[in-house]
C-alpha cells in the first residue's frame, strides 16, 4: 500500500424543501466532521470527512468548495474543486503510517470566503520523532545547568500588599540569570500554616505583562509562582511591552537560531531550571511535590523543564509548542516557531538541542498532555511525538475539532490532578 492513498468522491445528501433552497440570505456556514466523534483511526483505515453547507439554516443545494488535504499541514495529499449537493460531500483519505490528515475547505459566497477544517488521526499513540536526539544532548544541557549553578540566586522579592489578601501574600520576585539577565516573576505564599508544595507556571508566547492570576494556586495552599520568558519586568506599563516586542523582541525565537550557543530558548530554558532552584530552596517548600504547567509556548517549557530537572514531579502541557522542529523532514509541520528555515544546516543543527521533544524523552514523572487536531499552531503530530517519548505515567487529552486553545476536558482536568499529584483533594 502506498504511503499516502487518498479516495475522493462526492455524495448525494438528503432532498431539501423548495423553500430552503430559493432562501437567498447571503449567511453560509460551513462545517466538517469526521465520521468517528473520536476522529481515531487505526492505518489502512478509511476517514470520511462530511462537508456541510448552509445558508439561512438550510443546506446549499448545489455548489463548489476548495479542498486541500495535507499531512497535518505539511505534504500535499490532495486538492481541487468538491461538488456539494443538497448540502453535502464526503472526502475519504487513509494513512499507512501513523499520522494526521488535515482536511481544510473554503467557499466563496455572497459574503466572501469562509473555511473549516478537520483532522483525522492514525494511530497517533504510536508517531515517533522527526530526527534523532543529538548525541551530546544530555552532555550539553548538563554544561549549562553547571554554568547556571556558579551563578548565585541573589532572590530580590517586593511585597505587594495590594495583590497580597487574607489566603496569600504576593512577592515581584527576580533571580539570577544566566549572562547578567534575570528571571522575572510573581511569587505567592499561602497565609494557613506550611509547608507547601509548589506549582510553577511557565509562559506562552509573547511579550506582555505576567498576568498575576496564574499564582491563584497560593490560595488553593500551593507555594505558586509564574514567570516571564524574558530579562524584562512583569508589570511594565503596555506601551513599554509594545516598544520591546516591536524592538529588541521582535522576532524572539529566531534570535541567534544558528547556533546552540546563542539560541534565545537557552536562557529561557534555564530561567525556568533558576525558578526551581528558588522554589526547592525555601524552607516552606514541602520537600516533595513541584509541579510544572503551561500551555503553547508553556506547554513546551513545562516538558522542558521537566526534561531537565528530575526535581520536578510532574508536569502539565496544554498545546505544547516547541516540538519537532524538523517535522518538515518527514512530511509534516512542525510546531511553533517554526523554529528552522528549511535548509538551513546550521539551524537545523542547533534545533535538536531546543526541542520539547528531546528533553520529553528524559522525562520520567506524571504527565497529562492537551492536544487539538485541528490545531495549526503546534500541530498535533509534534505534540504526539513528545507525548509518545514520555516515560512517566500519562494522559493526553485529544479534542479532534480544537485549534490552539484549552479544552474544557483538559482544564477540568488540570483542576483536579495538579491537587492530585500533590497529595491533596481538589476543592
Amino acid at each position: 500500500m502506498a504511503r499516502h492513498r487518498l479516495l475522493l468522491r462526492c455524495l448525494l445528501g438528503l432532498a431539501v424543501l423548495c423553500s430552503v433552497v430559493s432562501s437567498v440570505s447571503a449567511e453560509a456556514t460551513l462545517r466538517v466532521n469526521t465520521d468517528r466523534p473520536d476522529a481515531i483511526y487505526a492505518c489502512g483505515d478509511d476517514a470520511t470527512f462530511a462537508v456541510g453547507l448552509q445558508r439561512d439554516g438550510g443546506p446549499v443545494v448545489e455548489a463548489t468548495v476548495q479542498y486541500r488535504l495535507t499531512l497535518d499541514g505539511g505534504k500535499l495529499l490532495g486538492e481541487g474543486e468538491l461538488a456539494v449537493r443538497d448540502g453535502r460531500a464526503e472526502v475519504r483519505a487513509t494513512l499507512a503510517e501513523p499520522g494526521f490528515v488535515r482536511l481544510s475547505v473554503t467557499f466563496a459566497g455572497e459574503d466572501g470566503h469562509i473555511d473549516a477544517m478537520a483532522a483525522a488521526a492514525f494511530d497517533p499513540e504510536h508517531i515517533v520523532p522527526s530526527a534523532d536526539e543529538p548525541a551530546d544532548f544530555v552532555e550539553f544541557w548538563a554544561r549549562q545547568k553547571a554554568e547556571l549553578a556558579t551563578i548565585a540566586p541573589d532572590p530580590r522579592l517586593e511585597e505587594r500588599a495590594d495583590l497580597s489578601s487574607d489566603q496569600r501574600t504576593v512577592y515581584k520576585i527576580s533571580l539570577a540569570n544566566i549572562g547578567g539577565s534575570r528571571v522575572y516573576g510573581w511569587l505567592a505564599v499561602p497565609k494557613s500554616p506550611g509547608p507547601y508544595p509548589a506549582v510553577l507556571t511557565v509562559p506562552w508566547a509573547g511579550v506582555y505583562p505576567t498576568p498575576v492570576g496564574l499564582i491563584d494556586w497560593a490560595d488553593r495552599g500551593f507555594l505558586a509562582m509564574a514567570i516571564s520568558a524574558h530579562d524584562y519586568d512583569v508589570d511594565m506599563p503596555a506601551e513599554e511591552y509594545k516598544k520591546l516586542e516591536e524592538g529588541p523582541l521582535k522576532g524572539y525565537p529566531h534570535q541567534g537560531r544558528e547556533s546552540r550557543e546563542t539560541g534565545y530558548f537557552r536562557r529561557v530554558f534555564l530561567g525556568c531550571v533558576r525558578a526551581v532552584d528558588y522554589l526547592t530552596s525555601r524552607e516552606d517548600w514541602d520537600g516533595t511535590s513541584l509541579i510544572v504547567t503551561g500551555s503553547s509556548q508553556g506547554g513546551g517549557l513545562s516538558l522542558v523543564t521537566a526534561g531537565l530537572d528530575r526535581r520536578v514531579t510532574a508536569l502539565a502541557a496544554n498545546v505544547p509548542a516547541l516540538c519537532d522542529h524538523l517535522g518538515y523532514k518527514a512530511g509534516h509541520q512542525p510546531g511553533w516557531p517554526r523554529l528552522v528555515t528549511e535548509g538551513a544546516a546550521d539551524q537545523e543543527q542547533a534545533a535538536g538541542y531546543f526541542d520539547a521533544v528531546n528533553f520529553a524523552r528524559h522525562v520520567a514523572c506524571p504527565a497529562i498532555v492537551g492536544v487539538g487536531f485541528i490545531d495549526t499552531v503546534c500541530p498535533p503530530t509534534g505534540v504526539y511525538a513528545a507525548y509518545n517519548v514520555l516515560g512517566g505515567p500519562k494522559q493526553i487529552v485529544p479534542t479532534p475539532l480544537m485549534g490552539h486553545s484549552q479544552s474544557e476536558v483538559y482544564g477540568a482536568l488540570l483542576h483536579r490532578w495538579i491537587p492530585e499529584q500533590a497529595g491533596r483533594a481538589a476543592r
